[in-house]
């Protein structure tokens, strides 16, 4: 008996030359574990630590001035009272208004410092892929499988150090 291959099993499927080559990224890796990320965080965490001391120096200051408000009920007129206590709560909703501020500015000073980072490494991004070959690029949090091979984090997160710092 002679044996002959069999054109079934000797057939292969297509094979697509112009395959698409897709990539991950953690966008927000690439900014918190980047030289730029790691000072914006640690810039914005001076700051909320600063607010938070200030916060409880004034709560401590306000509470001082609430117990003696309290000691006044004691030996003022009720008309008397009412007026002191009425400028309190007003300054109670000063200070908290300007505190809410103060935290609101904070957190558009990183939202800026994201957006001019990503700005800037949309660039690099597109170089960096562009010489991979790569041509999507998604991110991670949108992706429900991927191999491990895909993600590209940690090797862009060291090109933008390299080109940021340059």
């Amino acid at each position: 008996m002679i044996n002959v291959p069999s054109l079934v099993l000797s057939q292969s499927y297509p094979v697509y030359k112009n395959t698409s080559s897709i990539a991950i990224v953690d966008q927000e890796a690439l900014f918190s574990k980047s030289d730029w990320g790691k000072k914006t965080l640690k810039e914005i965490e001076e700051r909320v630590a600063i607010l938070s001391a200030e916060n409880r120096s004034i709560e401590k200051m306000l509470e001082f001035e609430e117990l003696s408000l309290t000691e006044k009920r004691k030996i003022i007129n009720k008309t008397e009272f009412d007026l002191l206590a009425m400028k309190f709560d007003l300054k109670v909703k000063k200070i908290r208004e300007n505190q809410a501020d103060k935290q609101y500015k904070i957190n558009i000073h990183l939202n800026e410092s994201r957006k001019i980072f990503f700005d800037k490494i949309t660039p690099i991004l597109l170089n960096y892929i562009d010489e991979l070959g790569v041509e999507v690029l998604l991110n991670k949090d949108t992706v429900a499988l991927a191999s491990l091979g895909s993600d590209i984090t940690n090797a862009v997160i060291n090109v933008i150090n390299d080109r940021l710092n340059n």
